[in-house]
């Protein structure tokens, strides 16, 4: 699990995991909007990068009172995405019926607590360890080349790919 603080946002701390094999994507899936949680088809994320680039914006929205979602876990979901439809951002980005790595983001204030167990016991997976390298190996390329509309984009190195994935999000709605 990665728990870090953003420079920018000292009173938001993240809790990042990713897990593979889950078995109650289902269950998870059904009760989504009850859970304190981001959940993430692991398939449409290449890198941290990706994934904090989405989280900056997401806290950014906020700082800002400029959410149009209804929870800051359902932003970050929303900001992965190139644009701006929140039904179709969920589609691509969020849970599946057939995901079976998924990653878990949960921010929290000075105010909260966040409790790894409670997570681990929601989680019908096993949990391993959140890198570029992890991620790399869940993504489907095709797949996120399609969301993000990089047909013909062909990147040398998956820094690359990666970069035009964060500039795809920040571009976003501009």
């Amino acid at each position: 699990m990665l728990d870090l603080k953003l420079p920018q946002f000292p009173n938001t701390e993240l809790h990042i995991a990713l897990f593979e094999e889950v078995a109650n994507v289902a269950e998870l899936r059904d009760n989504v909007a009850n859970l304190p949680y981001s959940f993430i088809d692991a398939r449409s994320v290449v890198s941290k990068e990706q994934l904090l680039s989405a989280i900056y914006r997401a806290l950014i929205e906020k700082q800002y009172n400029k959410l149009r979602t209804m929870t800051l876990h359902s932003e970050f979901i929303l900001c992965l995405s190139p644009n701006s439809n929140i039904g179709e951002s969920f589609k691509k980005f969020g849970l599946k019926e057939d995901s079976k790595a998924v990653i878990v983001l949960k921010a929290t204030t000075p105010d909260e607590t966040f409790d790894k167990e409670e997570l681990l016991s929601l989680m019908h997976g096993k949990e391993v360890e959140f890198s570029n390298e992890k991620l790399l190996s869940y993504a489907d390329i095709n797949l996120i080349k399609k969301n993000y509309k990089l047909t013909g984009f062909e990147p040398e190195s998956d820094e690359d790919l990666s970069a035009a994935l964060v500039h795809a999000i920040q571009l976003r709605g501009l």
